[in-house]
């Protein structure tokens, strides 16, 4: 049985332009500025993981399904910011609550995994 490994170098890649987008937007509109800091965290946290599990390879097995999850709830988080943006203003109480619900749901997931591989790491170096 052959294991996909992931990628870091391309997750990282495909983050890039979330993290250009965020630190060249222009401030204004409260609840976009909320959607990016929520961009902007994720992406950080996000790229602490790889950094941290890049050093454990045997971590980077354990956590692979995790790793994925995490990276398609920030991609999709972007892909419906952008809606909320540039589509007409009628439909953003809609896409507003896809927002909410990524955000609630999924984008904690980000952090959960954050703190258990710091966790794993400081107890395998121990």
């Amino acid at each position: 049985m052959t294991r996909n490994i992931i990628d870091f170098k391309t997750l990282v890649e495909e983050n890039r332009k979330i993290i250009d987008f965020v630190n060249d937007r222009v401030a204004g509109d409260l609840q976009v500025d909320k959607y990016y800091g929520t961009l902007d965290y994720a992406t950080a946290r996000f790229n602490t993981i790889l950094l941290k599990l890049s050093q454990n390879k045997t971590l980077e097995e354990d956590y692979q399904a995790d790793i994925l999850d995490c990276h398609t709830a920030i991609q999709d988080f972007y892909k419906i910011t952008q809606r909320y943006r540039f589509w007409p203003k009628i439909t953003r109480p809609f896409i507003s609550m896809i927002l909410h619900g990524i955000g609630t749901r999924r984008i904690p997931k980000i952090k959960n995994l954050l703190n258990k591989v710091v966790n794993n790491t400081n107890d395998r170096e121990t």
